[in-house]
C-alpha cells in the first residue's frame, strides 16, 4: 500500500512536467512594445512571455521568446531605447502592445515616488509618431494586434497619436479613466499624482480611505469617487463576457471583480465587445455618474475580428499580480485558476488574471500559433 502510494505521489509530481516536454513546439514571431518597463519584472508583458513558454510557442528560430524581448526603454542596458519600425513589423505575426506610459525618473528611484508627476523627468516618451504609423499601416493589412490600456497616456499631450490608435482599435476614448482600490488612502496603491491633482482642484485635504472606485477625468480635472454602501450596491467592479466571439471564451469566466485601472471607452460597433466593465450602483451613485456623463457599463475588451485583427483591453489586465510559477509545467493555468478565487482578498488582480486574461491571451495565440 504505501508503494502505491509513494509511486501516486511521484506520478502527481513528475506527471505535469513531464507532460509540459510531451507536447510539440509550436511557432509565432511575437513582437512586445512595452514603454513602461522600469525593472526586471517587466510585469506589463510578463504574462505574455510565461504563457508563450507555458504553451511551448516559439519564435520563428525557434527559441523561447524571454522578458528581454521587447522594444521600448531598457533600464538595465544603460537605459538603452529600442524603437519599433516597420522592416521589424514585417516579419511579426503578433504584435503586443503592452504599455504607453513611458517611464518616469520616479519609476526608477524610491525617494522620488513622493514627487507630482507634472514636476517629475520623463526618460521615455512613449510611443512616437512614426511607430504609432507603422502600428495602423500593420492592422490595416488585418494582422494580429493586441493593446491594453494605451489611450491616456499614448502620447503624453498630444491627440493625432491617441486618434490614430483609436482608429485602430476600433475604440473611442470619452477623457476618463477609473479603478478600483482596496484603500483610497494608501500610498502605495493609487499614485501620488491622484491626489496631487485632487487637492490643487479642490483646495482640500484628499479625504477618502478604504476601498472604494474612483473616476478622473485629467484633463478637466474632475473627480467621482463611489464607495461600498453609499454609491455602490456590489464593492468592486466587474467583468463580464458579452459571448460576441464564441472561439475565443473557452475559459474565460464572466462576472469576475476588477482591480486597478480602466479606461472609460466607446466604440461604434457593440457587437466587437467582448467583455465590459459594470457597476452596481445605489440610487446616489446612478446620480453621481449620471451628473458627471460617465455610462454604469462600458467596454472592457474590444474585439474586431472580421475585418481587422484588433484586440484592445481598456483595462489593467495584464498585470503579473504575483509569482507567476513555474511555466514548465503542465495544467499550470488551470492550478492557479483554480486557487485564485481563494488568493484575491490578499492578491487583488489575481482572480480577474488567471480566469480571465490568461485564458483569452492562450485562445487568442492558440488560434495563431502553427
Amino acid at each position: 500500500m504505501k508503494k502505491l502510494l509513494l509511486l501516486l505521489l511521484l506520478v502527481l509530481i513528475a506527471g505535469p512536467p513531464v507532460a509540459w516536454k510531451l507536447q510539440d513546439d509550436r511557432k509565432l514571431a511575437v513582437t512586445i512594445v512595452d514603454a513602461s518597463v522600469r525593472d526586471e519584472e517587466r510585469s506589463e508583458h510578463a504574462g505574455l512571455v510565461w504563457l508563450t513558454e507555458q504553451m511551448r510557442v516559439r519564435k520563428t528560430s525557434g527559441s523561447p521568446l524571454h522578458l528581454n524581448d521587447y522594444y521600448g526603454f531598457h533600464p538595465h542596458a544603460d537605459s538603452e531605447v529600442t524603437r519599433l519600425d516597420t522592416p521589424v513589423l514585417d516579419k511579426t505575426e503578433f504584435l503586443y502592445l503592452a504599455d504607453a506610459r513611458g517611464v518616469w525618473r520616479s519609476g526608477l528611484e524610491a525617494f522620488e515616488m513622493m514627487r507630482s508627476s507634472d514636476r517629475d523627468e520623463l526618460l521615455h516618451s512613449g510611443f512616437t509618431d512614426a511607430e504609432i504609423r507603422a502600428i495602423d499601416e500593420y492592422a490595416r493589412d488585418g494582422r494580429l494586434v493586441l493593446g491594453e490600456g494605451l489611450l491616456f497616456y499614448a502620447t503624453h499631450g498630444g491627440d493625432n497619436g491617441r486618434k490614430k490608435l483609436e482608429e485602430v482599435f476600433g475604440v473611442t476614448w470619452t477623457g476618463w479613466v477609473g479603478g478600483w482600490f482596496k484603500n483610497l488612502n494608501n500610498v502605495n496603491e493609487l499614485p501620488f499624482w491622484v491626489r496631487g491633482l485632487y487637492e490643487r482642484r479642490t483646495q482640500r485635504i484628499w479625504p477618502f480611505a478604504g476601498p472604494g472606485v474612483i473616476f478622473i477625468h485629467p484633463e478637466r480635472g474632475e473627480f467621482v469617487v463611489l464607495t461600498p454602501g453609499v454609491e455602490l450596491r456590489s464593492p468592486r467592479p466587474e467583468l463580464v463576457v458579452n459571448r460576441r466571439a464564441q472561439a475565443l471564451e473557452d475559459g474565460v469566466e464572466s462576472n469576475i471583480p476588477l482591480w486597478g485601472w480602466f479606461e472609460v471607452v466607446e466604440t461604434e460597433s457593440p457587437e466587437q465587445v467582448f467583455a465590459s466593465i459594470r457597476l452596481e450602483l445605489t440610487g446616489a451613485g446612478e446620480k453621481a455618474l449620471d451628473d458627471a456623463g460617465i455610462p454604469h457599463s462600458f467596454p472592457a475588451v474590444v474585439g474586431q475580428w472580421i475585418e481587422r485583427d484588433t484586440w484592445y483591453l481598456a483595462a489593467d489586465l495584464g498585470h503579473v499580480p504575483t509569482w507567476l510559477g513555474p511555466a514548465q509545467v503542465r495544467w499550470m493555468p488551470e492550478i492557479r485558476a483554480i486557487l485564485a478565487p481563494y488568493l484575491e482578498s490578499q492578491v487583488p488582480g489575481e482572480h480577474a488574471f488567471w480566469r480571465f486574461y490568461i485564458p483569452l491571451l492562450r485562445n487568442i495565440i492558440d488560434s495563431r500559433a502553427y
